[in-house]
């Protein structure tokens, strides 16, 4: 039998836990362990029969930072501010920051975002969403979110960006993009769907256009636009040009401390007249085609430097008179790459004309391939464009039903062709830069196309599919996948900041692993929260964002 047995040494009472048993007609002890003084126990509570215990895991890493991220930037503050809603239930910020959280957690419908809010440590934080979180509410709520509420909205957000996080808004980058959608736009408010030119090859579906203004600085995104998908993209940059001239001024920004970076699909005279007049600094592409002469310069003319990243390119600078006004001209050679153009263009040409050769050996002479102009009609056609029509030499003897034909590769033309490749060519009006300083700077548009590869991304932010159809709810939904973006990206910049370098996706990956465990205890009102075991990363992490303050 186990029991308790006090043993007094020197005045004081030990106790010990003993289990005692009857052998051979005596009392012997079995074991026996030590437990300590009389004293001590006394001291301590009684011991607890723990009851069955309810657990139940809550998301929790990036969800915390992207909040941490989101009150400093005053979001909820900022929208609300603007928007003007009376109090009840959730307001109008409360909703978009609920909605732009989970586009960079876990992108649902409107309709599961409740669901998704209950197994999150949102809930923990907000205790009042009931029933709100539905799609008919994000509906109603859509409708604060007008064009003049998001300008105002955004030049908040700006100004905050800069106050808080000290972000430099002086290097800037554009691009446009479009989203195709399965909407099929019958009504007066669905002018945002329409067919045009998709950007991934979907041009039987209507398309939702999409323009960033990012910085250079960490990619921050400054200002979005959302019109109607068959618009052209040059004649949207001269919309955005004013419209980011309304945000630099709201910023006490003048245009001419700043420089912007685009492509040359944003090219047009009517653009450069406005940043002409507005003194803007660019740095911007153009096609190699308006600049043919340029295009067959010897590569060995090119001077050669190496980029910060390590790659080798050749530039030359001229001056040339573009949309009526001189401007600084850089063409740049990129040796690799027009290794790789030149080999891939000649195994196409081969390619092209071992199919001519194949075609033409079983029919040849026959009723339809007797006579010379339509032989040469058909090497035309299967030849295509130019570059590989001049490439080449095609020879037809003999007479009518008697013919002779050979098809061989044009050393000639293909070097002239194989010269232009690998050039670029960029115009700027920064005269003080050096032509490396100009060329790495425009290389960083890269950032802008990574925020659009993440807007696509299906696993977070994910614009697309739209689960809405109206122009009030598509441009809400941009609104709060652009808003998503800008907590990412300022997230990344701080982890930066603090010596813990990552890109989004590693980020997004990392503090995701962060989960804590709900526990409902029979008898207990409140439920205790405790954060699960982490990774060494995860853990450097929460503890340099101090993370524990939403537990």
């Amino acid at each position: 039998m186990v029991h308790l047995a006090k043993k007094k040494k020197n005045g004081k009472t030990y106790l010990y836990l003993e289990e005692r048993s009857w052998i051979n007609g005596k009392s012997k002890r079995l074991w026996q362990i030590y437990l300590g003084p009389e004293h001590e126990f006394k001291k301590r509570s009684k011991l607890i029969t723990i009851p069955e215990v309810e657990t139940e895991t809550i998301e929790f890493g990036l969800i915390a930072a992207l909040l941490l991220i989101a009150r400093k930037l005053g979001v909820v503050k900022i929208i609300n501010k603007f928007t003007h809603k009376r109090e009840q239930e959730l307001s109008v910020g409360e909703h978009m920051l609920f909605a732009a959280i989970n586009r960079c957690v876990e992108p649902v419908s409107k309709s599961q975002l409740k669901d998704w809010f209950d197994l999150t440590v949102l809930k923990k934080i907000y205790s009042k969403p009931g029933s709100a979180l539905d799609s008919r509410s994000y509906w109603t709520h859509f409708r604060y979110l007008n064009d003049k509420n998001i300008e105002r909205i955004g030049n908040a957000f700006a100004q905050a960006v800069i106050k808080e996080f000290n972000v430099s808004f002086h290097n800037l980058l554009f691009d446009p993009t479009n989203f195709f959608t399965y909407i099929n736009p019958k009504k007066p408010n669905q002018t945002y769907p329409r067919h045009g030119h998709s950007k991934e090859g979907r041009n039987t579906l209507h398309l939702v256009n999409f323009s960033l203004f990012c910085t250079i600085d960490g990619g921050i995104p400054l200002l979005h636009l959302v019109y109607p998908g068959n618009e052209q993209d040059a004649k949207h940059f001269r919309t955005a040009l004013k419209k980011l001239k309304q945000r630099l001024d709201g910023l006490n920004i003048t245009p001419s401390t700043i420089t912007l970076t685009f492509d040359k699909g944003n090219l047009s005279k009517e653009a450069f007249k406005f940043i002409d007049e507005e003194e803007l600094n660019y740095i911007a592409s153009i096609r190699p085609s308006t600049q043919k002469e340029l295009l067959t310069i010897s590569p060995e003319e090119f001077k050669l430097k190496i980029l910060p990243n390590g790659k080798t390119i050749g530039f030359k600078q001229f001056t040339r008179t573009i949309y009526g006004k001189e401007r600084r001209l850089i063409a740049i050679y990129n040796p690799k790459q027009a290794r790789w153009l030149e080999k891939n263009y000649e195994i196409k040409l081969e390619e092209k004309i071992a199919e001519i050769r194949a075609f033409f050996q079983a029919r040849l002479n026959n009723t339809r391939w007797s006579k010379p102009d339509k032989i040469r009609e058909k090497c035309q056609r299967v030849l295509g464009s130019k570059k590989f029509k001049n490439a080449i030499k095609l020879e037809i003897n003999g007479k009518e039903g008697a013919l002779s034909f050979s098809i061989t590769k044009d050393e000639e033309g293909f070097s002239r062709h194989a010269v232009t490749l690998g050039k670029s060519f960029l115009m700027t009006n920064r005269f003080d830069l050096t032509p490396i300083e100009i060329i790495w700077a425009y290389r960083q548009q890269y950032m802008i196309e990574k925020a659009f590869k993440l807007l696509k991304n299906p696993s977070y932010l994910s614009i697309r599919p739209m689960f809405v159809s109206v122009d009030s709810s598509i441009r809400g939904h941009c609104f709060t996948c652009f808003l998503g973006l800008l907590l990412l990206t300022l997230l990344v910049r701080d982890l930066i900041n603090r010596e813990i370098p990552m890109s989004i996706p590693k980020a997004i990956k990392t503090l995701n692993r962060i989960k804590i465990t709900k526990l409902t205890i029979p008898g207990r009102k409140k439920a205790l929260y405790k954060v699960n075991k982490m990774e060494d990363h995860s853990k450097l992490i929460y503890n340099a964002l101090n993370l524990s303050q939403f537990e």
